[in-house]
């Protein structure tokens, strides 16, 4: 075994008894985890490698390590497979369980995939913008039908974009609410709030919120230092869906996604 492996094995040992346990491990409790015997003395010489390349750290003069952010952000990179996951849930109740246990926020919602086309003009009172499966009515004007003309076509999040470059307030808000009417699941909104700590935490109580983050994981600067998010497809009570979760980095999503798994 070369100093690459021990390295690395012993690295994810830390984090793997972290997220287990949420505390701070010895270089002997660490021993005794490890599939294979390694002494404590061999263990302390990597952990002082791993505190000097900033993989690590503790907590107390006298602690145990931790896992850093840059760690878990290269581990989860590393680990989490989403494309892949095939989830799929039949009981809502026991998905609000899971988010309460593992502290996550969790959404789903079903397709956006939508698009403009075609606008009616209703005896010049109303604008209906019909979509794929839906239609949205805002009041008539001229100037405004005449500008959706030239977006027939154009999918909802970028119309949605559009609309807040231009100031076309209330066919915005028709949007969002639309997007509303697609979240089948909700839950642990406070702690989206944790995570942002300011008005910001309002866009992740949103489907649009998920045309922000990246396929898979997402991580800083969308999310706060410390925190996380994952997107993936998945099957809700049987209808296609995406489901968004996100909290801090030190959660267990791979246990997470494999309880769910596991109640289908």
């Amino acid at each position: 075994m070369n100093k690459t492996n021990k390295r690395d094995m012993i690295l994810n040992s830390i984090i793997e008894a972290y997220l287990s346990d949420n505390i701070p491990i010895g270089s002997s409790e660490l021993g005794s985890r490890m599939n294979i015997s390694m002494p404590a003395s061999t263990i302390r010489v990597y952990f002082k490698k791993l505190s000097d390349e900033g993989e690590i750290t503790k907590l107390h003069i006298s602690g145990g390590r931790i896992p850093t952010i840059t760690a878990m952000r290269r581990y989860w990179s590393e680990t989490l497979d989403l494309n892949d996951a095939d989830i799929s849930v039949n009981d809502g109740y026991n998905l609000k369980m899971l988010c309460d246990r593992f502290e996550l926020y969790c959404m789903v919602f079903g397709s956006l995939d939508t698009r403009l086309l075609e606008i009616l003009n209703l005896n010049d009172r109303f604008l209906i913008l019909n979509l794929d499966s839906d239609e949205i009515v805002i009041r008539y004007d001229a100037r405004i039908e005449k500008f959706l003309q030239n977006l027939l076509g154009v999918g909802l999040n970028k119309l949605e974009t559009i609309c807040a470059q231009v100031g076309l307030s209330e066919l915005r808000s028709k949007i969002r609410e639309l997007k509303r009417t697609k979240i089948y699941f909700q839950e642990n909104e406070i702690l989206a709030f944790k995570m942002f700590g300011d008005e910001r935490f309002k866009m992740m109580l949103e489907p649009g919120f998920a045309a922000q983050m990246n396929e898979g994981l997402t991580f800083s600067p969308l999310f706060d230092e410390g925190f996380m998010g994952l997107k993936l497809k998945m099957t809700y009570l049987g209808y296609p869906c995406e489901m968004v979760c996100a909290g801090s980095i030190y959660s267990d999503y791979v246990k997470f996604l494999n309880k769910i798994k596991e109640a289908a």
